[in-house]
């Protein structure tokens, strides 16, 4: 049977003095079980801080990508309205008007543009030319999401307000983000 492990003075004979040493006997299970709870105490804490990053990263770029949806509706929804002649119709989930492109005074084919916040929460543009539907943006709240008017009759209108409202999904369900924006009509 093997004596347990016990300090004992080496002397170095290179340098002329003494120290204090362990034997070669190896390690106790105590020793051994400490290690262990230390390096399972460390792992975890190290495993909730990387998931935790993971979690926070994804978060990040859905509100960039609920961001991003919003600005691209808002860009290029404000700039369309803004060059808009009139509206034709006008509701909370839709506005058709008319975009004199080529500005001869008349209503040519591909000219009407429609924009409506589908059900899906889906925004789509559609010209009268028979083109399919662009969809310009996905994951908005059709319910929260609208247009908004300062005249019932569309053909007065001079001010659209646009109302938008992106979900971003977040480690505790979703969030909304919101963007509102006045657009004048130019040629009102």
């Amino acid at each position: 049977m093997r004596k347990p492990t016990r300090l004992r003075r080496i002397s170095q004979a290179r340098k002329g003095r003494a120290v204090w040493g362990l034997s070669d006997a190896g390690i106790t299970l105590v020793e051994l079980s400490v290690g262990m709870v230390m390096t399972a105490l460390l792992s975890t804490v190290m495993v909730t801080w990387i998931f935790t990053g993971f979690g926070s990263d994804s978060t990040h770029r859905s509100y960039d990508q609920a961001l991003e949806d919003l600005r691209n509706v808002s860009d290029q929804l404000s700039r369309e309205v803004r060059a808009a002649d009139y509206l034709t119709t006008a509701d909370a989930a839709s506005m058709t008007f008319w975009l004199d492109a080529n500005r001869d005074g008349t209503v040519d084919t591909g000219e009407t543009v429609t924009w409506s916040i589908e059900s899906g929460g889906v925004v789509v543009r559609v010209t009268d030319d028979g083109s399919p539907k662009t969809v310009i943006a996905t994951n908005l709240s059709p319910t929260a999401s609208s247009f908004g008017y300062d005249e019932v009759d569309p053909a007065s209108v001079g001010r659209v307000t646009i109302d938008l409202v992106a979900l971003a999904a977040t480690s505790s369900g979703g969030d909304e983000v919101f963007h509102s924006i006045d657009v004048y009509l130019r040629n009102a």
